[in-house]
């Protein structure tokens, strides 16, 4: 009896550990495109879709003020899901309208741009590059499907090593057996994760139909930064009028060379 408990209480332990990892690392597959016969209305139209980056500090809000400030009227149409992996982000855009974090609205108000403000959550549980590339692509590709023009944020700077520290041992032994798996043993940096978006967009002929917006321009370095931090992941008050400030200008040059 005492055998079967343990092998028992083994079986129990593999099967969880199966599915932990599979709920974790899997990648999303490829949903199906929705018809979508609304136009757009008249004037400027942006879309943003991420993770707790959207919402936390009425980044929408904050972008039609400054944007009007510089004579842009824009109408703004955001979706953030906090704490969402790219992957999440990616099948929000499926989810009917009336599901929690549902970014379908984005598409079909069909703006002139959408800016994607996504990988914190990817890179903070070290899910690897690809995994974030992955899904990014899809989601750029979504986007032009429906012809809006993506803008895409490069990985934000933020504390990757200071959020590691503060992980419980079972997520901290995760995420340093999937660096084990999927490079060696060595971590991860935000420098990886750009750099492989970067060349799957060029070798997807991706490069010149999405516009990508360096984070560096807001911060570079999160320890010479941490004014702008509220903690290892998330921008302050002071970091989100930094960011909106550096999106106000992006759009406002990208409405000069449309």
């Amino acid at each position: 009896m005492k055998k079967k408990i343990i092998l028992s209480s083994i079986l129990l332990a593999v099967l969880f550990t199966v599915v932990y990892f599979w709920n974790k690392y899997s990648y999303a597959g490829e949903e199906k495109y929705f018809s979508s016969t609304t136009k757009p209305e008249k004037g400027l139209q942006i879309g943003i879709i991420g993770d707790s980056w959207v919402v936390r500090q009425n980044l929408d809000s904050l972008l039609v003020k400054k944007l009007s400030d510089k004579g842009i009227q824009a109408q703004i149409y955001s979706s953030g899901n906090p704490g969402a992996k790219t992957r999440m982000i990616y099948e929000n855009l499926f989810k009917d309208k009336d599901q929690e974090f549902s970014s379908k609205k984005v598409i079909e108000k069909k703006p002139d741009y959408c800016i994607v403000i996504a990988g914190v959550n990817d890179a903070a549980m070290h899910l690897g590059p690809q995994f974030y590339s992955h899904h990014m692509l899809m989601i750029v590709k979504t986007l032009l499907n429906y012809n809006i023009r993506p803008v895409v944020v490069s990985m934000p700077e933020f504390g990757l090593e200071e959020n590691f520290k503060s992980k419980n041992i079972v997520s901290a032994l995760s995420n340093k057996g999937a660096e084990l798996v999927l490079n060696g043993g060595t971590a991860f940096k935000i420098a990886d994760y750009r750099k492989a978006l970067q060349e799957d967009f060029k070798n997807n002929g991706l490069d010149q139909k999405v516009i990508v917006l360096n984070f560096d321009e807001v911060s570079r370095d999160f320890e010479k930064d941490r004014n702008l931090y509220a903690d290892p992941l998330h921008l302050n008050k002071l970091g989100y009028q930094k960011f909106s400030d550096f999106l106000t200008r992006s759009i406002v040059n990208l409405e000069g060379v449309k």
